[in-house]
């Protein structure tokens, strides 16, 4: 399988925008012309040694889209041309899931033309979507904290925030020192949108090494809340963690192979949020067909 690379994304950008440190592109399928708007953060690419961070990586550019706004340093930044690449790289993968490889046309096509369905993950985002600036901040203080659960913020827990927080909503510090959502501030959501907004708490939460017993808590905390049930919520974390795991696996598949190492490493993480080597397998298979492993 060849390296995902931005000229193998050539025949699918349709256009790309430098918005300070945030690059805007629109992905467009060549058969149905359907598009797909994604940003990515500007910053200087890396490389990832850790399956969790590929994972984490997914998600931050994920949560761009979902929750990007205007952003304080819009006009400050400039940026190369291999950072602007890189970033469309990794904007991509936020609507990666709408595509799959088309080697005949050399390009990625909607997946629905051929035959690959959204996961659970995917269509849940996609049939209930956050709407309006009270779901999104009550999101991103959702996920700050989960990441603050444990009583202490990492160097990188601060880098991932920073790759989706606005200006409006703040740094990480200024969310954890708001303290935690009441009850009440949570029941203002939607009910349509309750199930994503707990399903992105658990994803975050599963993107470290182990759920920790006061992540989890707080996770039962916002279920609760939302008024899922126990059948559901457990659902929903599956969900999530089926999402992680193929976000590790595209991560390491972006150099165009998964070796040895990789996947033990992520047989072992998946096998901490409740993923078996067999699902792990299954997924994998889903991932290298998107991607377009022979």
């Amino acid at each position: 399988m060849t390296e995902l690379s931005y000229e193998k994304l050539k025949r699918n950008i349709a256009e790309e925008e430098v918005l300070g440190d945030m690059l805007s592109v629109t992905f467009k399928c060549p058969v149905t012309e359907k598009i797909y708007h994604a940003v990515a953060t500007l910053r200087p690419a890396s490389p990832m040694s850790h399956p969790l961070e590929t994972a984490r990586r997914g998600f931050r550019t994920l949560l761009g889209n979902m929750l990007h706004g205007e952003r304080a340093d819009a006009a400050t930044a400039t940026h190369d041309r291999a950072a602007i690449e890189h970033a469309a790289v990794e904007a991509f993968e936020a609507v990666s899931s709408h595509f799959a490889w088309d080697e005949s046309r050399k390009a990625f096509v909607d997946a629905a033309t051929v035959e690959m369905p959204l996961s659970d993950f995917d269509r849940q985002l996609r049939d209930y979507p956050l709407t309006g600036q009270w779901e999104r901040n009550v999101a991103a203080r959702m996920l700050a904290e989960i990441v603050a659960a444990d009583g202490a913020v990492t160097p990188t827990e601060r880098d991932f925030f920073e790759g989706f927080l606005n200006s409006e909503m703040g740094p990480l510090d200024q969310l954890v020192k708001r303290g935690k959502l009441s009850k009440l501030d949570l029941e203002e959501c939607r009910p349509a949108s309750r199930a994503t907004l707990l399903m992105l708490a658990y994803a975050i939460a599963m993107t470290d090494e182990h759920l920790d017993a006061s992540e989890q808590a707080r996770l039962a905390e916002y279920g609760k809340a939302f008024g899922v049930s126990l059948e559901r919520e457990e659902l929903i974390r599956h969900w999530a963690a089926e999402r992680v795991v193929e976000n590790m696996l595209y991560g390491c598949y972006a150099d165009g192979r998964l070796n040895d190492d990789e996947r033990t490493r992520i047989e072992q993480l998946a096998g901490n949020i409740g993923i078996n080597q067999a699902l792990v397998a299954k997924l994998d298979v889903k991932v290298r067909k998107r991607l377009g492993a022979k």
